[in-house]
């Protein structure tokens, strides 16, 4: 009898074992898709020529050693917190940011940067995604010739979610980058990224879902070719390209292995010396390695992201300055939990000293 009762409810076991750790819902989207907001705290526009070349031309920088410190307090409306598909929640949200960063000159040809970056999130109605992120970057800048200036960067950041403990992560990143000035009006740059995420409290699955020992580990390998043209000494464009693969420890479907190609094209425009904007969309193309949708017909999991944002900025002083931003964007995807649409406006003070 036991037998029989094993057997009819074996069934049913694997039914909710696929429904639990294959739902799309659960997968955790990058940071600055779900938190579109956290790049734009210290983002000071400029079109200025002389400010874009200030890091190749070393050699003219006076000041030996600069330091500065960066805050923001951002209030916001988020209409789909969650990003889902059937289930829209929204929320209000507050945002408190704090930099501080340094410059050291070694020698005319060669630059130390560091900076340290903390970011608070917190939601008015729900407390899950809830956000406290801190990024520690150690840099270094040398000169190859009057034009090219090589980069080299590492990261390390500490994702917290103090209502989702599952999903922490700390990140290390290592980078590096060329950057080319072809003329005064036309520069770009090639960058390669190694990251190594580690979830601590995140328990693996080996093939057919059992939960094994060891917690789940991500390495990502990116590559970034970025062109800017100052098209006006008052607008400048620049365009993105990048690629990327995920390849997680976390092996039950290979849920988080996947390839993304995404591009960006922003633009900054100068309406007065006080009064500036900036425009940008951008597509992601994610391909899931071997996510299988609902529709077994449709095959393994693909993702097709839109995006596009607005901001504008206004100096109410040298050092301050009060901003609004709008931020959307919508998931096609051939799985239907992962189709949605989420647009987020904000607004607050920056300070820059």
């Amino acid at each position: 009898m036991d037998k029989i009762k094993y057997l009819i409810l074996l069934p049913a076991i694997l039914c909710i074992n696929i429904l639990i750790f294959t739902n799309p819902s659960l997968a955790v989207e990058d940071k600055d898709i779900l938190y579109p907001t956290i790049g734009k705290e210290y983002e000071y526009p400029s079109v200025s020529r002389e400010a874009e070349t200030a890091p190749v031309d070393l050699e003219k920088k006076q000041d030996k050693f600069k330091l500065g410190i960066s805050t923001s307090l951002v209030g916001g409306y988020d209409s789909n917190v969650y990003l889902s598909h059937y289930d829209e929640v929204s929320s209000f949200f507050i945002q408190e940011a704090l930099g501080i960063y340094g410059e050291y000159l070694l020698s005319d040809f060669c630059m130390l940067r560091s900076n340290y970056d903390l970011t608070s999130i917190k939601y008015a109605r729900f407390s899950e995604p809830d956000l406290l992120d801190n990024v520690i970057n150690v840099g270094f800048d040398t000169m190859i010739t009057e034009s090219l200036l090589w980069s080299v960067d590492y990261y390390i950041d500490f994702v917290g979610y103090p209502h989702d403990k599952a999903s922490e992560y700390t990140m290390n990143e290592i980078e590096t980058g060329l950057k080319h000035n072809i003329t005064d009006s036309l520069y770009h740059k090639l960058t390669y990224r190694f990251s190594y995420k580690h979830y601590p409290k995140w328990k693996t699955r080996n093939r057919v879902g059992t939960v094994r020992l060891g917690s789940r580990d991500d390495r990502r390998n990116a590559l970034e070719y970025l062109l800017g043209i100052y098209v006006t000494d008052k607008t400048a464009l620049e365009i993105e390209n990048t690629i990327y693969y995920n390849n997680s420890n976390e092996l039950y479907l290979d849920y988080y292995d996947y390839t993304t190609l995404k591009s960006e094209v922003t633009i900054i425009q100068l309406i007065t010396d006080k009064f500036y904007a900036s425009l940008n969309s951008g597509y992601q193309y994610k391909a899931y390695k071997n996510r299988i949708v609902s529709d077994r017909d449709r095959g393994d999991q693909r993702d097709r992201l839109l995006m596009c944002g607005a901001s504008l900025f206004y100096d109410i002083a040298p050092a301050i300055s009060i901003g609004t931003n709008f931020d959307y964007r919508k998931n096609f995807s051939n799985e239907g939990e992962q189709k949605y649409a989420d647009y987020i406006i904000s607004g607050g003070v920056y300070c820059s000293f």
